[in-house]
């Protein structure tokens, strides 16, 4: 939600930062992995209960999982490749930061496989909204937004890096938002596939 709504304010700075990209002549797959092995460090420093250093990293990791696309479109780079890359390794992050959070707070373990699970069926279902649908944006598949994207994941994760004593309760509230965002879409796929009704 957040990234629909503050992507296009926020474009222009955007397209600033990865034009400094392109003249130190990073390419679009480059920046992606970099930015997942930032994730994956901020993954390991939580693990080691070194929050603010896990902050900082996942922040960073987030920001040019952002400008991957960005430099990939000033360049004229798009393709389905770098797409599904950016996807896996996207979620690869977001396991790893719960490992992470596993073994640091692993009296949680319910909480985290609820997480998984929900991360799976959100998507499955979003890959499948790619498929189905058609692709009327910039990128290089339809983008089909819900109530939770990467930005309230990753504030997410900062609000239990910083309130860790809330961990139970925040995985709780993420977790329920996260299943009904992934209900919504499968109905509107269901939906789309049963009755072949069109995505507005």
């Amino acid at each position: 939600m957040i990234d629909t709504k503050l992507r296009p304010v926020l474009q222009r700075s955007f397209e600033k930062l990865a034009g400094i990209l392109v003249k130190l002549n990073c390419t679009p797959d480059q920046i992606t992995v970099f930015a997942f092995l930032l994730g994956f460090l901020a993954a390991f420093f939580t693990a080691r209960e070194y929050p603010i250093t896990a902050l900082v990293l996942l922040w960073l990791s987030g920001l040019l999982d952002v400008l991957d696309g960005t430099v990939a479109r000033l360049i004229k780079r798009t393709s389905p490749g770098g797409a599904l890359l950016d996807l896996i390794l996207d979620r690869m992050v977001e396991a790893a930061m719960i490992f992470g959070f596993f073994y640091w707070m692993p009296e949680h373990t319910w909480m985290y496989l609820l997480f998984l699970t929900g991360m799976i069926f959100n998507f499955s279902t979003f890959l499948a909204a790619g498929s189905l649908y058609q692709n009327l944006g910039e990128k290089s598949m339809h983008y089909d937004s819900g109530i939770l994207e990467r930005t309230e994941t990753f504030i997410f994760f900062s609000l239990v890096l910083l309130f860790p004593q809330f961990t139970f309760y925040l995985f709780l509230v993420f977790n329920l938002l996260m299943f009904i965002t992934g209900i919504r879409r499968f109905y509107g796929i269901y939906r789309f596939g049963d009755q072949g009704e069109s995505k507005p």
